[in-house]
């Protein structure tokens, strides 16, 4: 436990992102008034928060996930300065959603008031060009990747290509997106996909690399980092509703790594963050191989999804130290942590969300009579224990009963 007093407490604090509510959590966690711009609007969102606004409305019987006329992180920044056009804030925390779009940041940062990594810096660790020149190329990989203009363009080059690869969009969080090509057959079906939806956006061919998904959250104050914590992923996880694609479904500790080589991912991800001079909570994501070979896939530079997982399951507050190391005070001492477990449930069918309020254990809820997609995400489920095996039965168990409480509409 800290003994200093928590820089949040009394703090009026603005939160942006895709997913906001587990930041707010957080916040209000350590006293914080907080002031929350946020994609889903699920129905524990006002709970942590003084004052908050969604992108989408939930409406009874009708879907959740509706086309924006904006791009999404710009109707974040818009409802979020209509928010607080009236409120005096002491800081401002993003979560996802801004990865790839640093540039909807500009006005929030001349405010001097966002805390975390700097936009150039943000936009030098999504650019694996960058961070591959930084790596030494013994002790971690980076996977081969290749810009096509348009799946016309990408059509041309198909036939150069051997399988199996990864077809994904430019921008692409959460896993959405990504299409395994392992045959002719693939192709065909995904090319038909492009061809019906007219899309003709730009791609990436990425290198498949087949191993156990991890990730590594890291403090920083730019100078110095501290690795917090080394997880394994969830990744398409069937149990989690999804049919093994690439959509995040959470995460889990120990990561149950051999010692040596999560002590290798922790050094990596400490010195990245420094020569990338990020700052405050980041995140990194690797593949490592049946040969025990690491590879960075991707650098998240701002408060990860593993955030509320981590406070559950041991004694920090990510916020907390967030804003800290941000202001040139990094963490001394990391916790211990009880081996948890959290899961994404997706639905595995369209239908009506049955009332979640009185279902322990579980955060981010769709509000209830709200339609869903067979896919779509209904809430996060976190458990922790002395036994990962515990942990994970009864996530499972509770994914399940989410699952059967769905209504299915004709």
């Amino acid at each position: 436990m800290s003994l200093h007093s928590s820089v949040l407490d009394g703090k009026n604090v603005g939160v942006i992102g895709f997913n906001a509510r587990p930041i707010a959590a957080s916040l209000r966690r350590q006293g914080a008034r907080t002031f929350v711009s946020d994609y889903w609007g699920d129905s524990d969102l006002p709970d942590v928060s003084d004052d908050c606004i969604a992108v989408l409305t939930p409406v009874p019987g009708v879907r959740q996930r509706q086309p924006l006329e904006l791009p999404l992180q710009q109707a974040l920044i818009d409802n979020f300065e209509f928010l607080t056009k009236n409120v005096e804030l002491d800081y401002i925390i993003v979560g996802s959603g801004f990865d790839d779009h640093v540039d909807a940041l500009k006005s929030i940062h001349e405010r001097g008031l966002l805390i975390g990594s700097s936009p150039i810096s943000m936009k030098n660790s999504r650019n694996l060009t960058i961070v591959s020149k930084m790596i030494d190329s013994k002790s971690c990989k980076v996977p081969h990747r290749q810009r096509v203009q348009s799946p016309n363009a990408f059509r041309e080059i198909s036939s150069e290509l051997e399988f199996p690869y990864l077809l994904r969009p430019m921008q692409s969080g959460g896993g959405s997106g990504i299409r395994f090509i392992g045959s002719e057959s693939d192709l065909k079906r995904f090319m038909k996909s492009k061809q019906e939806e007219n899309d003709e956006n730009p791609l990436v061919v990425q290198q498949y690399i087949r191993g156990k998904d991890y990730s590594c959250s890291v403090l920083s104050t730019g100078r110095k980092a501290k690795a917090v914590s080394v997880q394994s992923q969830l990744i398409g996880s069937p149990s989690a509703g999804r049919n093994c694609d690439f959509a995040y479904c959470g995460n889990y500790l120990p990561s149950g790594l051999d010692s040596k080589i999560e002590q290798e991912i922790r050094e990596i991800s400490e010195k990245l963050s420094v020569q990338l001079e990020l700052m405050g909570s980041v995140g990194f994501d690797f593949i490592v191989d049946r040969f025990d070979s690491i590879w960075l896939m991707e650098i998240n530079p701002r408060i990860q999804g593993t955030l509320e997982m981590l406070e559950i399951a041991g004694d920090i507050s990510i916020t907390e130290q967030h804003v800290r190391a941000a202001e040139q005070e990094l963490i001394e001492e990391i916790p211990s942590f009880l081996p948890t477990v959290k899961m994404i449930v997706y639905s595995r069918k369209s239908g009506t969300i049955a009332d979640l309020s009185k279902i322990p254990d579980i955060f981010d809820k769709s509000p209830a009579g709200v339609f869903v997609n067979r896919g779509d995400p209904i809430c996060t489920t976190i458990k922790s224990s002395k036994s990962i095996n515990d942990c994970y039965h009864r996530v499972c168990e509770t994914a399940s009963s989410i699952q059967s409480s769905i209504k299915s509409v004709s």
